[in-house]
C-alpha cells in the first residue's frame, strides 16, 4: 500500500484559494455598484413621491350638517307620513316643438268712457224768464218758430244749469252748434258740440234738452262741460272774444 504524501493537498488547497481570489474581488465590486444603484433609485423614488405629495390637493373639509333634535313620536310620525306625489309635467307645461306662434299684437287701449252727464232735478229756464229783466227775451220768444224757440229755451237752460252747477262759471253767451251741428228729434234738441263763454273764455259743452208737447216749457235736461277751447281756435269756430 502506497501512502500519498500530504504535500500535494496543501498545494491543491493553495491553488484553490489562489483561483478564488479574483472571483471574490469582482463580487465586492458588483455589490458596491448594486448598493450605489439602489441608493440612486431610492433617492429618485423619494423625489418622485415628494413631488407627488406636493401636487395632491389638500383634502376638503367635511360639510357642516345642520341637525334638529326631534322626539321619537315626531320621528315616527314623519316616517308614517306619505311622501308627496311627484306630478308629471302636463302637456301645457312642456315646450311645443311645432311652429312658433306669431306674437299677438297689442290691442289699443280702450278709450275711457266720458264722464256721466249732469242730470239736474229742477229746471231753471222758466224761473229765469220770470225775472223782470227778461221781459224783452220773453217777447222775442213769442215771435220765434218752434225750432228757434226750442233752441233759445235750451240754450238759456244750459247757461242757468252750468252756473248752478259751478258758481265760478258765469256764462254770458252760448253757441249750441259751435263745434258740431245740433240734432232735433221731435221736441228733443241734442247738442254734442256746443260752446259757452264765461269770463272771456270759451268752454266745450254738450247737452240734451227736451220740451213739452207745446214746446213752451223744458221738462228734462242733461249736460256735460268739457275743456276750455284754445284761444287760437276761436276764429275757426266763429267764437267772439267780447260781444
Amino acid at each position: 500500500m502506497t501512502l500519498v504524501p500530504s504535500m500535494p493537498r496543501a498545494e491543491s488547497a493553495s491553488l484553490d484559494m489562489g483561483e478564488r481570489r479574483p472571483f471574490s474581488g469582482r463580487s465586492r465590486a458588483d455589490l458596491a455598484w448594486l448598493a450605489v444603484s439602489a441608493a440612486l433609485h431610492l433617492a429618485l423614488l423619494a423625489a418622485v413621491l415628494l413631488a407627488g405629495a406636493r401636487s395632491l390637493p389638500a383634502p376638503a373639509e367635511p360639510l357642516a350638517l345642520e341637525t334638529e333634535i326631534i322626539s321619537s313620536r315626531d320621528f315616527a310620525a314623519l316616517r308614517a307620513a306619505p311622501s308627496p306625489a311627484v306630478s308629471s309635467p302636463s302637456a301645457e307645461a312642456l315646450p311645443r316643438t311645432g311652429r312658433a306662434s306669431a306674437p299677438s299684437r297689442a290691442r289699443p287701449a280702450k278709450p275711457a268712457d266720458p264722464p256721466d252727464m249732469v242730470h239736474p232735478s229742477r229746471m231753471l229756464s222758466e224761473q229765469a224768464l220770470g225775472n223782470p229783466r227778461s221781459r224783452g227775451l220773453r217777447r222775442e220768444l213769442e215771435h220765434l218758430g218752434d225750432e228757434d224757440r226750442l233752441a233759445q229755451l235750451c240754450d238759456l237752460e244750459a247757461m242757468e244749469q252750468i252756473h248752478a252747477w259751478r258758481q265760478d262759471f258765469r256764462p254770458d253767451r252760448l253757441v249750441d252748434y259751435a263745434l258740431d251741428d245740433t240734432k232735433t228729434e221731435g221736441a228733443v234738441l241734442i247738442a254734442d258740440g256746443g260752446a259757452f263763454r264765461s269770463q272771456h273764455t270759451w268752454y266745450e259743452v254738450s247737452y240734451r234738452c227736451e220740451l213739452d208737447e207745446a214746446r213752451r216749457k223744458i221738462v228734462a235736461f242733461a249736460f256735460r262741460v268739457g275743456d276750455a277751447i284754445p284761444r287760437e281756435q276761436w276764429v275757426a269756430y266763429n267764437l267772439p272774444a267780447t260781444h
